[in-house]
């Protein structure tokens, strides 16, 4: 219970990071766009929620997709996420003696087919193809450290949903998802098999198709 409660917290704080200001972005701008549509075509913006691991620990990632939906079934857009709690690398700094965090982002195209959208209830596929990076800090900068630069991989991440249509301008969509990383030798000994893994998600859609 203890680590739910954290999680929490941490999912809370998230909505201070500056991905939420461009979700927030995205999201108005393809509402707006939605209703300028015909019914054959239109857009939607969606925060998304992302639970998955990382070098073995509990990591949420938040961030948020735009799609132009053509025939309400393809879908064309792209993403962007980003890593908002604290995951260790287990790794000390050896100059200041902290712990060694990592963070961990990615962005790119995403591809969405999506069946029977007409039904309350209708699934779809998707497939993000991003360039992403992981990068290694010390939580309190202040006092001398090492510096640590971000490592650049490449992310493939299938995914298949079910989806809820709540009202005509707004769908839930609950998914699971495994992600993909390109051959990566990152420092500390992590590697691309601490990187990559299933992903359980939350997709928040809003605009009208």
């Amino acid at each position: 219970m203890k680590e739910q409660n954290l999680l929490l917290v941490q999912l809370m704080k998230s909505f201070k990071h500056p991905l939420f200001t461009i979700v927030l972005f995205l999201l108005l701008f393809f509402i707006n766009s939605s209703y300028a549509q015909n019914n054959d075509n239109s857009a939607f913006g969606a925060p998304v929620i992302k639970y998955t691991s990382l070098v073995g620990q509990n990591a949420i990632l938040f961030g948020g997709r735009f799609g132009w939906v053509i025939d309400k079934s393809i879908v064309l857009g792209g993403g962007i996420y980003g890593l908002v709690n604290k995951v260790n690398t287990n790794v000390t700094d050896p100059i200041s003696g902290q712990n060694v965090i990592l963070g961990f982002n990615c962005g790119g195209l995403e591809f969405e087919y999506i069946f029977l959208a007409d039904e309350p209830v209708h699934g779809s596929i998707d497939m993000l193809f991003a360039g992403g990076g992981a990068t290694y800090s010390v939580e309190n900068k202040n006092v001398p450290h090492t510096s640590y630069f971000s490592q650049n991989l490449l992310v493939w991440e299938p995914q298949i949903n079910i989806e809820f249509k709540i009202v005509d301008w707004f769908h839930l969509a609950t998914g699971v998802s495994y992600r993909i990383i390109s051959s990566y030798n990152g420092s500390f000994g992590i590697r691309s098999n601490d990187l990559k893994g299933l992903t359980g998600l939350l997709t928040f859609k809003f605009g009208k198709y």
